[in-house]
């Protein structure tokens, strides 16, 4: 199989050249799963699932800006899954999993409405059923809206304005598994991306679904479907974007070849067709995984995601590499460029964000390094940083107005670093 070209950046002579970024310890030990969220005024939260002697907790710090953070603060003593939002208010949530008895599963949010501590966690939806967090977002209003999976196949939602509890849990769509959550800055609306149901009548595959909730809207709207029923695909992988260029759905059409693509709405709510970021044929058991991207605001967009090596015998990764394609305002995607060193392996998904016209991308790799690269506005290629010399493999980032943050576990505790 033909394996599509990679644009080499000097990875070796960036990395030598820089010098690792001032960071802060912000939780204790034992923390997984961290998650970050910034608003334009530079208030953060961050929570995590901390080991106990039992259990897991769910934890979180929030402040006014991200070094100003307040005291660690355990919002259940049993808890999976945190998932955080911030609001333009400063309004801040954060959602979890309960396990309960005799199967049942609960799905917990707490808010902190602005200048106030969180509070108790409010029940949003309990069921016999696999409940898992989707995500969270705030409204401009304040108003927190929650989306869950409700079963394997059903996403619910619930909503909660400003002042108020959580209404009832309502179904939102039935999907194929998995779904993602954005906030376009422009306007508040919320997106939803998923991939239906896969058909099993000829051809067999799943499409790109969205569906939108204004920020004065009870409902979400009807689905729009991005991707075409036809052609040699087997399933989708969505996941909605931002930045302060606009919104989207970045997606992954798995098949021979894969097909990389992103289709963006405009500032009246109609969608652009889908531009194709990437055909990706990289031949026997390689594959390109976790595509992220963002809008940056000159109109460009940016797109990230890991080609992965596998053991064709073993199963397993054996190497990975972080590349990005960049769309100038008005130009199709380019080619990729690799971020990485090749022959590494690293952890999960690249983060992908950006402040006005610049656009950042991370990585780690396991007990080395977090890469982050950096595209300044209107440049057609990246500049890649290490932050610390060794890392635990996970990192994050978070982005609004001029703010910027990375969050990567190193020790067994979350450090922070102000990127912009």
């Amino acid at each position: 199989m033909r394996t599509i070209s990679i644009l080499g950046l000097p990875i070796l002579a960036a990395l030598a050249a820089s010098a690792p970024a001032a960071a802060a310890t912000v939780s204790p030990t034992g923390v997984r799963f961290p998650q970050v969220a910034i608003n334009a005024d530079g208030a953060t939260v961050v929570a995590w699932e901390r080991r106990t002697r039992s259990a897991f907790a769910i934890e979180a710090r929030a402040g006014s800006s991200p070094l100003k953070l307040g005291r660690t603060r355990r919002l259940t003593s049993r808890g999976y899954q945190p998932q955080v939002a911030i609001g333009a208010d400063g309004t801040k949530a954060v959602m979890w999993m309960q396990l309960g008895a005799r199967g049942t599963r609960s799905l917990r949010v707490a808010v902190a409405r602005p200048g106030h501590h969180f509070g108790r966690g409010q029940l949003v939806d309990r069921r016999r059923a696999n409940i898992a967090p989707v995500g969270l977002a705030v409204a401009p209003s304040g108003r927190v809206v929650a989306i869950w999976q409700r079963s394997a196949s059903m996403l619910g939602f619930a909503l909660a304005g400003r002042g108020h509890a959580f209404g009832r849990p309502r179904n939102l769509a039935t999907t194929g598994g998995g779904a993602t959550i954005a906030v376009d800055p422009r306007d508040g609306t919320v997106l939803v991306a998923y991939g239906t149901r896969p058909t099993f009548a000829p051809p067999s595959n799943q499409r790109v679904a969205v569906r939108t909730l204004s920020r004065s809207g009870s409902a979400f709207s009807a689905p729009l479907l991005l991707s075409a029923g036809t052609g040699s695909f087997f399933d989708a992988r969505p996941v909605a974007i931002s930045g302060p260029g606009g919104s989207g759905v970045a997606f992954t059409l798995t098949g021979d070849p894969y097909a990389l693509s992103l289709a963006r709405r405009h500032a009246d709510g109609s969608w652009a067709a889908a531009e194709r970021i990437a055909i990706a044929n990289y031949g026997e058991a390689v594959f390109p995984v976790g595509l992220r991207a963002t809008l940056p605001s000159d109109g460009s967009a940016v797109a990230a995601w890991t080609i992965d090596s596998q053991s064709s015998g073993l199963g397993g990764s054996v190497s990975s590499r972080t590349v990005a394609s960049i769309a100038s305002p008005s130009a199709p995607f380019g080619m990729p460029q690799a971020l990485t060193p090749t022959g590494t392996r690293h952890y999960g998904t690249p983060a992908v964000a950006s402040a006005g016209g610049e656009a950042f991308v991370a990585s780690a790799e396991p007990h080395g390094p977090v890469l982050l690269a950096t595209r300044s506005a209107g440049a057609s290629s990246f500049v890649t940083t290490s932050l610390p010399a060794a890392g635990d493999g996970d990192v994050l980032l978070a982005a609004a107005g001029r703010h910027v943050v990375a969050v990567y576990q190193r020790g067994d505790r979350l450090r922070l670093t102000v990127v912009r």
